[in-house]
């Protein structure tokens, strides 16, 4: 049966026509199942091609999505190491002002990175960025430190009449035991006030820091600035002398908040 073939004819709609095409006989007589059989594997075919064409193009989505996951994470990482440099360098820069003065300089306390997401982290580190930069900004009008490197003599509050040897008198600032000429810098950056003779302060200098801050410097035996001068950084401003009320050579300093003198010395740390 394999070998036997059965002929068949195509004619016309009219009867006409000779063509003849030899099928094996078999063929015609299970020609569903064959027709099932080929419509099953074209089918099996079209689902291998595309599963395989579905295999490829998500795993080309995938690449491309963790490349836009790398890129942006890349992005947020270097943001976040500008955020630190950021903070690096203001924190140097503050450091510098304090050492300057003799101050012991700032330490930032570590943070366990490990326990936050990127964006938090970006986050974070903005807001410090920002009020670091703000410190940094304001920190040079704010008096700290010691005008004058000497002994000091007297404190700010009560205390014996030096003139006298009896009784007590309020003093107002701090005063340092110096050297004739030796130089007196300024504690913060600023304007000046006031330059001259002021009673009993002698010879005298005033500088405005904002914030409701200024400083004094009295007993000078030599004043270098005059009212008006824009005072930057660490600047000699004038020099030891025993000018006015004195019973030596000295520098006598306050510092006025609000119009109230304050104890120097809580400033002479941060």
């Amino acid at each position: 049966m394999l070998s036997h073939k059965t002929s068949v004819h195509f004619v016309n709609a009219e009867g006409h026509g000779n063509r003849m095409l030899l099928v094996p006989t078999f063929v015609l007589l299970y020609w569903k199942k064959f027709l099932l059989v080929i419509g099953s594997v074209m089918t099996i075919l079209l689902a291998v091609i595309g599963i395989f064409i579905y295999q490829k193009t998500s795993e080309h989505y995938k690449q491309e999505l963790d490349r836009a996951n790398y890129v942006r994470k890349q992005v947020d990482l270097q943001r976040l190491k500008q955020s630190f440099e950021s903070i690096d360098k203001s924190i140097t820069h503050i450091n510098k002002f304090l050492a300057e003065r003799g101050l012991q300089g700032l330490k930032m306390k570590k943070t366990d990175q490990s326990k936050l997401e990127i964006q938090d982290v970006n986050k974070i580190t903005s807001v410090y960025e920002k009020n670091i930069q703000k410190l940094e900004a304001n920190i040079v009008n704010i008096p700290l430190g010691k005008p004058y490197d000497g002994k000091i003599t007297s404190h700010f509050g009560t205390r014996a009449n030096p003139f006298t040897g009896h009784g007590s008198e309020g003093h107002s600032g701090t005063d340092f035991r110096g050297k004739m000429g030796d130089p007196v810098i300024s504690t913060a950056e600023g304007k000046v006030s006031f330059a001259g003779q002021k009673g009993g302060y002698g010879n005298c200098i005033i500088i405005d820091h904002g914030f409701n801050l200024q400083t004094l410097y009295g007993h000078l035996s030599k004043i270098n600035v005059k009212a008006g001068d824009s005072i930057k950084g660490e600047k000699t401003i004038g020099a030891i002398g025993s000018t006015g009320r004195s019973t030596g050579p000295h520098l006598h300093y306050e510092i006025h908040f609000k119009g109230e003198r304050i104890n120097p010395e809580l400033y002479f740390n941060f």
